[in-house]
Order: structure tokens, then C-alpha cells, then sequence
């Protein structure tokens, strides 16, 4: 099909629209390849200029839904202003644009950012970590599961500071038993965990202590842009979420709550928990080998990584773990017994090995049993390194167009 403005489009038609896959030639000599939806480009597809520039992304409504930004970085930001050119509001200008693609791919020897020195209480050691926070800072805030403690390794630190428990195992207000998990409420600054042999959430701020939830097996937490609170429950098998401040109900089951199995609206044992933009609850499943996807209000979950039997295939898991879900929709799971972090993308039947997989060690390319995972605002991958008592930055790797 030729326009009268000299676009032409090869590929497929429904109802007399663009739609399924197919390339356009436009006149202005730019080529996308890829999906279309009533005319619209729609899905993976690749968008390239004529001086060589190209944009692979997943499209949505005509619009690729990937971030420009400038390179080298502004201080203060940047916009790009086309497909290779930016103009920077610092003192930096020029004609150097990088393009985040949805493939991204990180440096595989990991810098270790906290506990050095092997397992142990001292302020550089951790020993058995679990859960992980990264703030806009790029400080870290880990559950040092077995000193009873939650500490904070300021970005570039050599050793981390305690800012909750450390106070031997017990259940006074002032000490933890066995913590799983820590976010941070950017809101209030206060730090909320799963403080799991205690069977509470508890919210520490300013080292005054609140017990938010009481008599729960707590694993994992995650709190979502409206300020809600979720916390899996790995004894009930469900997750339940509460309103930021409302805590004295049971709150709302959102995910499982039909006891334990390996049905579609069942967990078995859920540990880490994430939550996107649209309220979905991304759920680690750990004696299931899976990750399930319950959208908000939904009866029953859908399996988005994994779920085939326990194992070491590129289409199965060995107790995950960590999970986080990126802009565009791709899982990235913490495989623990097959020491390797995964990448999936939904409606895919297999994952990809994103960093680790070379075996179980504490070489800076091996993994131990990795738990937590979270990302910095640059896309570094951090990964809690449980067994080597340990945290690695992944560094991303930018492709620069010049």
C-alpha cells in the first residue's frame, strides 16, 4: 500500500488497518519493522533513520516505550531531542544520544558493595542476607537475616551502619528475630520490616518503633505508588495488602488465600513480592518453582516464569526467590539453587540467564543461593548474594550511538 505522501506499508491488514506484523517505508526514509494494532504499531518492533540510528522497543499506541537520555549524563537531566541529538540544561551540550533499549545486558563480574569480609556481626560483614532496598541515592538497605539487623551501606561505603534491631535475637521493640525484608517509605523516611521470627511488621523511624501487623508469617513486602502495603504470608499462603495507616483489620487477600497446592489461585510457600504500576502481584513461589502474576481484583493468578518442575532448564526455576519487574514487563527472578538471576518475559516460555549461572562459588561471576534483587536508578542490578554473606552491583552495560 503506497500513500499519496509516498508511505508505504507491506504486511499484514484486518477490517482495512495495519495490523499483526509488517514493515513501513516512510517518506522521509525512516523503516519500522514490527507489530501493528488497528493501524498502530503495537508490540516488539524496530524503528531505524536514515544516518544508521535505531530504536528496538516494545511499542504501545505508536509510541515506543523506551527512555532517551543523554549521554554524557547532565547533571542536572537532559532531553533528547531526536534520535541523535540531545540538549542538556548543564553546561554539556552535543549531538551524543543513548537509547535504553529493553534488551539491556550487565557486566557479569559483580563489584560487591556490602560484606566483603565473609560471614560475621562486624559492621563490614553480613551474614545470611535476605531482602534488599536501594533509595534514589543508591544506599542500600539490607536484612542481615541472622545478626537480627537491618543495615545501611551508604553508596561507596566500607562498612554499613545499624539502623534497626542489632540487639540480639528477641522480641522486644528494640530487637528483631530473623528479618526477611526492609523497604523504606520515601514518604516518611521510616523503614518497614518483615521481622519474621517475631511474626510482625514492624516500622522503625527515628528509632522509635511502631508494630504495624501482628500474627503473621511474614516473608516478603513490597509497597505500591498509592502507598499501599503488601506482605506475603508464607504459613497462610496468600498476600495480603493493607491501606498505608489502616492497619488494625485483616487487610485484603490479593493473591492465593486457597491454601497450599499448585493450582492457578494457590501458592506454596511465597516468599519476595513485587508490585507494578497497575497494582499486579508478582509473587516468588517457591516450593512451586515459579512465579505467578495476579492482576488487581483478580480469582487466580497466571504462571510468568517457570513453573515446569524444579530445575536447571532455561524454562524452569529451583526455589526463587527475588523479584522485580522492569518498565517493560520482563521478571527478573533470584533462581536460588541454580545460582543465576533470569529474565523472562511475559507470555514467553523460556527465561534468559541475565548474570551467574556459571556454577555455585564466590568467584565474582558465581552466585551462592541469591535472594533479594533490586535495581538502582541507573539499571545496575543489585543481588543479594546470601551464602557468600555478600551484595553485587551488576553494572549495566550502555550502548552509546555516536
Amino acid at each position: 500500500m503506497i500513500w499519496s505522501n509516498r508511505d508505504n506499508y507491506v504486511g499484514h491488514w484486518f477490517d482495512s488497518k495495519m495490523h499483526g506484523s509488517g514493515t513501513m517505508q516512510y517518506a522521509d526514509r525512516r523503516i519500522y519493522t514490527g507489530g501493528w494494532l488497528n493501524g498502530r504499531k503495537s508490540g516488539p518492533g524496530s524503528m531505524s533513520w536514515p544516518k544508521g540510528e535505531k530504536c528496538d522497543a516494545v511499542w504501545i499506541d505508536d509510541k515506543a516505550v523506551c527512555d532517551a537520555i543523554c549521554f554524557p549524563q547532565c547533571s542536572n537531566g537532559g532531553k533528547c531531542t531526536g534520535p541523535n541529538s540531545c540538549t542538556c540544561t548543564s553546561s554539556w551540550t552535543g549531538p551524543r544520544c543513548e537509547t535504553q533499549s529493553k534488551f539491556e545486558k550487565w557486566k557479569q563480574n559483580a563489584i560487591i558493595v556490602a560484606g566483603r569480609n565473609g560471614g560475621g556481626q562486624e559492621l563490614n560483614q553480613l551474614k545470611y542476607p535476605i531482602g534488599i532496598f536501594i533509595d534514589e541515592k543508591k544506599n542500600i538497605f539490607i536484612a542481615d537475616r541472622d545478626n537480627h539487623r537491618i543495615v545501611e551501606w551508604k553508596y561507596n561505603a566500607t562498612e554499613g551502619q545499624i539502623i534497626a534491631g542489632g540487639n540480639k535475637e528477641g522480641d522486644r521493640m528494640d530487637q528483631l528475630n530473623e528479618p526477611t525484608d526492609v523497604i523504606v517509605n520515601q514518604q516518611n523516611h521510616s523503614i518497614i520490616i518483615a521481622d519474621r521470627g517475631n511474626g510482625r511488621v514492624i516500622q522503625w523511624m527515628d528509632q522509635n518503633q511502631q508494630i504495624l501487623i501482628e500474627n503473621i508469617y511474614c516473608m516478603g513486602l513490597a509497597m505500591d505508588k498509592h502507598g499501599f502495603l503488601y506482605v506475603s504470608d508464607f504459613m497462610k499462603n496468600e498476600v495480603r495488602r493493607w491501606t498505608m495507616g489502616e492497619y488494625n483489620n485483616e487487610g485484603i487477600v490479593v493473591a492465593g488465600g486457597n491454601g497450599k497446592g499448585d493450582q492457578l489461585n494457590q501458592l506454596n510457600l511465597p516468599t519476595f513480592i513485587f508490585v507494578d504500576k497497575d497494582q499486579s502481584v508478582y509473587v516468588s513461589d517457591l516450593f512451586n518453582h515459579r512465579v505467578m502474576k495476579w492482576r488487581k481484583d483478580a480469582k487466580e493468578g497466571i504462571i510468568v516464569a517457570g513453573g515446569n518442575g524444579r530445575g536447571g532448564n532455561l524454562n524452569q526455576l529451583s526455589y526463587p526467590e527475588g523479584v522485580v519487574v522492569d518498565d517493560f514487563g520482563q521478571i527478573y527472578v533470584a533462581d536460588g539453587e541454580n545460582h543465576r538471576v533470569m529474565r523472562w518475559y511475559e507470555g514467553k516460555d523460556d527465561g534468559e540467564i541475565v548474570v551467574g549461572g556459571n556454577g555455585q562459588g564466590n568467584q565474582s561471576d558465581q552466585l551462592n543461593n541469591p535472594s533479594g534483587l533490586s535495581f538502582d536508578n541507573k539499571g545496575n542490578l543489585y543481588v543479594v548474594d546470601r551464602l557468600n554473606h555478600r551484595v553485587g552491583k551488576f553494572e549495566i552495560i550502555l550502548c552509546m550511538k555516536s
